[in-house]
């Protein structure tokens, strides 16, 4: 499953006040391209959410701002294929691999990066990205080579070559693929979708 979500490249961020939001918000990036959607769990209507795009052919639906073991539980349950924590946690990474549901795990420094590897992750998670931008995971990924880095927060379409060439593994984007007033516009949201996946499908 990892080496599937990796080759997709590329992860839609759905959150937002309401379940109907949120599920349209989905499925514009999905009739965009986009196959990887990560839930995040603490957001309105989440659950239901998981369940029902889960259910959708060729799409994998994972779970975000998972905090602990119950979180983790609910979602692979419902469906989820994969768990985004903010954070590295050797109890809930323990608790995916029993479920043979793939894990990415929230680090930041290169102490915490290595930490997250030796617990074997799957990828590990830096946000927000655009706060140190492309030159440090360029940086990172020099003497870490053999791990597998996600990006997400602050990622566009004018900065997401620039993140690719640092050698992330996927990039992870929400705001940048809602229209200038950030309302959930289907039709801008699936051309924004399909702006992205032509930008990654150059790599």
């Amino acid at each position: 499953m990892i080496e599937i979500i990796k080759q997709n490249k590329i992860f839609a961020v759905i959150k937002s006040n309401n379940f109907q939001d949120s599920y349209n918000f989905a499925k514009a990036c999905i009739d965009g391209g986009i196959k990887n959607i990560e839930i995040i769990s603490t957001a309105p209507g989440a659950k239901k959410l998981i369940r029902e795009l889960a259910q959708i052919e060729d799409i994998i639906v994972g779970a975000g701002t998972v905090l602990d073991i119950s979180m983790a539980e609910q979602a692979i349950d419902l469906g989820a294929k994969f768990i985004v924590c903010p954070h590295t946690d050797p109890e809930i990474i323990n608790y995916c691999k029993d479920r043979e549901t793939s894990i990415i795990s929230g680090a930041f420094t290169s102490s915490e990066i290595v930490n997250a590897w030796k617990l074997s992750v799957d990828m590990v998670k830096i946000f927000p990205a655009s706060l140190l931008g492309p030159k440090y995971i360029k940086a990172l990924k020099d003497p870490l080579p053999f791990v597998d880095i996600f990006v997400t927060g602050g990622i566009n379409l004018e900065n997401i070559n620039e993140f690719l060439m640092s050698g992330v593994a996927c990039v992870g984007i929400s705001t940048a693929l809602l229209d200038e007033n950030k309302s959930i516009n289907y039709y801008s949201v699936t051309e924004s979708a399909r702006k992205f996946m032509s930008k990654i499908n150059e790599f």
